[in-house]
């Protein structure tokens, strides 16, 4: 929680955001997670990611929901993409 992480998570948070409403839609979510190589995510998961970071159920994931989520479920994912990529590389055996 550094003043750099949150500068990176809210970049991130306007890169997902395609239409630039300030809130994150479900497709965008989704589009987001296969622009970044998260595409070994099954549909049930992402919708698990998505739910779990809209908090106020409105439909929509804010920045402020953002900022709370994006750390745990990126952290976890984007180690399952280093070892995949890793190992498609010839790094891991």
């Amino acid at each position: 929680d550094t003043s750099f992480g949150r500068t990176v998570l809210q970049y991130l948070f306007r890169l997902a955001d395609r239409n630039h409403d300030g809130r994150i839609q479900k497709e965008e979510f989704k589009a987001y997670l296969e622009t970044l190589g998260f595409d070994f995510l099954k549909e049930k998961q992402v919708n698990g990611m998505f739910d779990k970071a809209d908090v106020n159920h409105d439909g929509t994931i804010d920045v402020d929901e953002w900022m709370k989520s994006a750390p745990t479920a990126l952290k976890g994912n984007l180690i399952k993409l280093a070892k995949r990529n890793g190992h498609d590389l010839g790094f891991l055996a």
